[in-house]
């Protein structure tokens, strides 16, 4: 038995983590084997499935021998850890707990529409982020399971195999949008992957303030490699930089206020960094009540500047190179 999923309503739903628009959905569906007379036969309300790289054929759940189907979120039950807790660096086990979800939004109880709103940690991604999924299968006094919180990754990993059905819903395709897929995710200080490609934050496990931008950065197809705050400036040209004043505002050497370019730019403050959401003081200008999206001491969030913890700071505004 595993889940299978699809995005929108059109396709073969299969066992691959999904990525999808908030407004396209992901829906989730029970697929479950059941050996009968020494014949094999699977049960799914998703209609068309692809399982183990082929379609396959499915007759309706309610065909199948009586059984109760629940579901579960895996979710990380901390919002801020470290890799160096331990004293020196190591892949610290990120903490998850499997918590009974009530699955909405659809007529049987082998489908559920895809929800992740953290339960355990605060819930700053307003129905955007990323999360995991347990499906459970009672069949009189046996009862069977998906994979959880049971299946690491491996010894150093730190996180989950890529079999705990996992689902990322974002707004929109901007860099923005692409960061809004690491809601729910814990604050990792010294996030870290054996490759880019196997980074923590690639498989959307959860990454320190410089790993987050980089990852929004990846996910809209810039060749970024993950590294620390002090590497951020090799990938971007910097639009202006400066230091608060007392009006709150940041200005630059000749005492004129600092732009406040566009949404997705970066504030690179010593080390830290965040991404520009809205303008929300004088227009125009670069100041503490501007919103920012970062992460610190909790998963992503977006926050004004003056509450961020570096508003104090010294800051330069970074674009990515290869962006207009």
């Amino acid at each position: 038995m595993t889940i299978v999923s699809r995005v929108g309503s059109g396709g073969a739903a299969d066992a691959t983590p999904k990525r999808a628009l908030a407004k396209d959905g992901v829906t989730l569906f029970a697929l479950v084997e059941v050996e009968h007379d020494g014949a094999r036969t699977l049960y799914s309300d998703a209609g068309s499935v692809r399982w183990r790289g082929k379609p396959v054929t499915t007759r309706p759940l309610a065909e199948a021998p009586a059984i109760t189907i629940a579901w579960r979120k895996i979710e990380p039950s901390v919002a801020d850890m470290s890799n160096t807790a331990s004293g020196s660096f190591r892949y610290e086990a990120i903490p998850y707990v499997a918590t009974a979800w009530r699955a909405g939004g659809a007529a049987a109880p082998g489908t559920a529409i895809a929800d992740v709103h953290p339960t355990l940690t605060p819930d700053h991604g307003d129905g955007l982020g990323t999360m995991r999924y347990q499906l459970v299968v009672r069949q009189g006094d046996r009862t069977l399971t998906s994979p959880g919180i049971e299946a690491r990754r491996g010894r150093g990993a730190g996180g989950l195999a890529d079999d705990v059905h996992r689902v990322s819903l974002r707004a929109d395709d901007s860099f923005l949008g692409m960061l809004g897929e690491m809601y729910g995710q814990p604050y990792i200080w010294a996030s870290a992957g054996g490759s880019d490609r196997t980074h923590q934050s690639e498989r959307l496990e959860g990454s320190d303030c410089a790993d987050l931008m980089v990852y929004g950065a990846r996910r809209t197809g810039l060749a970024i490699p993950y590294g620390w705050t002090g590497s951020l400036e090799k990938h971007a040209r910097v639009l202006g930089k400066g230091a608060l004043a007392d009006d709150g505002v940041y200005r630059n050497a000749r005492g004129e206020p600092v732009a406040f370019t566009r949404p997705g730019d970066l504030v690179l403050f010593p080390r830290h960094v965040g991404a520009l959401v809205e303008d929300r003081g004088t227009r125009g200008v670069l100041d503490t009540a501007d919103l920012m999206l970062h992460t610190l001491f909790d998963s992503p969030k977006q926050q004004p500047i003056a509450e961020s913890g570096y508003a104090d700071n010294p800051v330069k505004v970074l674009r990515w190179k290869g962006t207009r």
